[in-house]
């Protein structure tokens, strides 16, 4: 069943406008995803080209954003050109060749059942189209790929993996599902032309016998260059007809100048989050609008995720061009506070709790940049830890690309990247692990509900009732500051190892399991088992989200060791109740804190814990430069005001005002250009502390709801509804 859908700037009344949605069957796609994933699982093991970042597992746009800007930037650098041209395919998934995707598949060694699935699944297919209420007669889909499916972007991706081999020696590439790019950069134009276009040649006979079609009109080229004496854009032709060269254009979201300015990209998003901020403008009213918890919430989905999608690269644009956006983010937050329009910027970053842009930024990138360094056949890998052209940047005052931008903020983590273990996917086939038999009774009531010696009782009643017969291995993982060991604890022998600084206590909890379980497999026993107080590794193994890499040697142990007869059983206990076993492994694991850090590696998200406090600590010291703002003095440490949520959204502004300390009372002057107001008792400045705390007319009146000598004590120590109460009860509450 199609539904169209009007694209936004479009002409509805043609048909060829919409965007058609289709629906399909949802016991079809439950049928689809099982075979999808076991499809995927045979194309990963090196067959789908490493330029297809689309709908794969640990991949995303990023990569080619991140692989096209560092091109860009070292071919300008080296006064080089760099053309570029966008491909179109039109019509991509309708126009794929079934038969093509079969032959593909046979190509690939694809053998059994599965492709005689994917064979039927394809042929006498039939759609029909819905408009409200009325249906077109059923039509029969005689090719392409079937629309909103779960296995056709799969399969569209088998389709066209064979396009990166029309490629030149030289030339560049990227590839997100259907969104295609090449370049080539050189300081002679004639080159740059000779290969490209031979390049396309190849390319377009490699359409006409795949049954695609390059659309003429959406296929662009650019030229990125910064000479300023005249010279010739190139000449390229693509089935006879000379492909347009453009300014700017949009790859993969993000919008590419030919200086690489990035400020027509900023501009539009400018212009997208202006829009989106008329939702909070109408539901952030002082009086009836929604909670500041709603309010930011609300912000950080519709306007903060337009601001953060391809952040990392248009990042590295000048400090001036990423300024545009910065109003965005201070009139969200102003909003959402209720802040007074005078109120400083940084004071609304420390009242929301929510970092400035440039701040973010440099968090999104260390993020990726992690992630990054565990797939090393990402296609940005090498642009980012490997860079050939760094020389080309020392003593000049081009802006680097991102793995030099932010180059400086890496090495500051103090993260060793080579203790990231490398993400892969697993070894063994991942629907032939039947999970282990997991006994979690003993978590049937909460720890801390529960008498301590009553958890004993039930583990030896455990113990001695199912497991008396099978030889107990007791795991745990510890954790102290950045130092991380695991140890285990079987027939009084330790087994004990110390992981990577800074890694998780899951890891070191995954760790003392694998451990448990080499030992059964040199065992010459058949009975054993696990006793872990971690919660989370059992339901791990119980579940199927296989990602983590120390999780997957796990289960490949758990399988040999079953392959050979052996016999495991894993069970929850509580920690830190008594229990002997595992009050001994923990005193293993905490005693190989001291020993010296094995050669093991983590997964990459073990680190990610270590970027927040980093950010908060430029944050910090960002704060603290700035003492004379008056919210400095109520708060100098970064964190969220705990008083911060309330029912009231009228009693939220009014707080948040007072403590930004810029209200309509006080600094209205300042829009309407009138004379600072005066106390109408003492004829000192009204400022916000007079009123509240240095006013000696207001003394009697402040007495009878609070004493405080400071804002910082009035604001930590004082119930906020006594500060309410004084101000309605001295009739200023609704001139804040």
């Amino acid at each position: 069943m199609v539904i169209p859908i009007p694209k936004p700037g479009k002409d509805c009344s043609i048909p060829s406008n919409p965007r058609p949605i289709a629906l399909t069957s949802c016991l079809c796609k439950s049928m689809e995803r099982i075979i999808n994933k076991r499809l995927v699982y045979f194309l990963e093991n090196n067959l789908l080209t490493p330029f297809q970042c689309g709908f794969r597992q640990g991949r995303s746009t990023l990569d080619h954003l991140v692989r096209m800007e560092t091109i860009i930037r070292n071919a300008l650098t080296a006064s080089q050109h760099l053309v570029a041209v966008f491909f179109d395919l039109e019509k991509a998934y309708d126009t794929t060749w079934k038969y093509g995707i079969m032959k593909d598949l046979h190509d690939m060694g694809l053998r059994g059942n599965l492709p005689v699935f994917i064979k039927n699944f394809l042929n006498d297919r039939t759609f029909q189209v819905r408009l409200g209420t009325t249906l077109s007669n059923i039509h029969s889909q005689e090719m392409g790929a079937p629309q909103g499916s779960v296995l056709s972007v799969t399969l569209f991706s088998i389709k066209i993996n064979s396009i990166v081999s029309c490629l030149q020696n030289g030339v560049d590439c990227s590839l997100y599902v259907d969104d295609f790019l090449i370049c080539y950069r050189s300081s002679y134009m004639p080159a740059i032309e000779r290969q490209l276009q031979t390049c396309l040649n190849k390319l377009q006979a490699w359409a006409d016998s795949n049954g695609f079609k390059f659309s003429e009109t959406k296929t662009v080229c650019m030229h990125f260059c910064k000479m300023r004496r005249l010279h010739c854009d190139p000449e390229l032709f693509l089935k006879g007809t000379l492909i347009p060269v453009v300014p700017q254009t949009k790859f993969l979201g993000v919008i590419f100048d030919k200086k690489l300015t990035f400020i027509p990209h900023l501009k539009e998003l400018k212009k997208k989050c202006q829009k989106a901020l008329n939702i909070l403008k109408v539901v952030g009213h002082f009086d009836w609008g929604a909670d500041l918890k709603t309010l930011l919430a609300l912000y950080r989905s519709i306007v903060r995720s337009k601001l953060d999608y391809g952040s990392i690269v248009y990042g590295s644009a000048r400090r001036s061009y990423r300024s545009i956006l910065d109003p965005i983010h201070n009139q969200a937050l102003r909003i959402c506070l209720g802040a007074y329009r005078t109120s400083p910027a940084h004071s609304l970053y420390v009242e929301a709790n929510e970092p400035p842009l440039e701040l973010r930024r440099t968090k999104l990138a260390l993020q990726y940049a992690l992630k990054l360094r565990s797939d090393p056949s990402s296609p940005a890998y090498d642009c980012v830890f490997n860079p050939s052209c760094e020389a080309l940047y020392e003593g000049t005052n081009h802006i680097p690309p991102f793995g030099l931008f932010y180059k400086f903020h890496l090495e500051e983590l103090g993260i060793n990247f080579d203790n990231i273990i490398q993400s892969r996917f697993p070894k063994f086939s991942p629907w032939l692990f039947k999970p282990p038999h997991i006994d979690t009774s003993l978590a049937a009531e909460k720890k801390g509900l529960v008498n301590p010696a009553l958890l004993r009782q039930k583990f030896l009643e455990l113990r001695d009732r199912l497991y008396k017969n099978r030889l107990a291995i007791f795991t745990d993982g510890s954790k102290a500051g950045d130092k991380v060991a695991a140890g285990a604890i079987v027939a009084g022998h330790f087994l004990v190892r110390r992981l990577p600084d800074k890694a998780s206590v899951y890891s070191a909890e995954l760790t003392a399991i694998t451990m448990a379980i080499e030992f059964i497999v040199d065992s010459s026993k058949v009975c054993f088992i696990i006793y872990s107080d971690s919660l989370s590794c059992l339901q791990s193994l119980e579940g199927h989200h296989m990602k983590n890499p120390l999780l997957q040697n796990v289960i490949q142990l758990y399988m040999m060791a079953t392959s050979q007869g052996k016999d495991i059983v894993f069970c929850w206990v509580p920690s830190h109740v008594g229990i002997l076993g595992n009050e001994t492994a923990d005193f293993a694991a905490k005693s190989a804190l001291n020993l010296e850090v094995s050669h093991m590696q983590v997964p990459y998200t073990d680190f990610k814990a270590c970027i927040k406090p980093y950010i908060y600590q430029e944050w910090q010291t960002f704060w603290d430069a700035c003492p004379n703002v008056k919210l400095y003095e109520i708060q100098p440490t970064l964190g969220e005001w705990k008083h911060a949520h309330r029912r009231s959204r009228h009693e939220e502004v009014v707080l948040a005002r007072l403590r930004i300390g810029h209200t309509r009372l006080t600094h209205s002057y300042l829009l309407k250009r009138e004379p600072q107001p005066r106390c109408n008792h003492c004829n000192n400045v009204l400022t916000v502390k007079h009123i509240l705390i240095d006013c000696r007319h207001l003394r009697t009146v402040r007495s009878g709801f609070y004493t405080a000598v400071s804002l910082k004590t009035l604001f930590e120590k004082v119930d906020p509804i006594k500060v309410i109460q004084f101000l309605k009860a001295i009739n200023i509450y609704h001139n804040i």
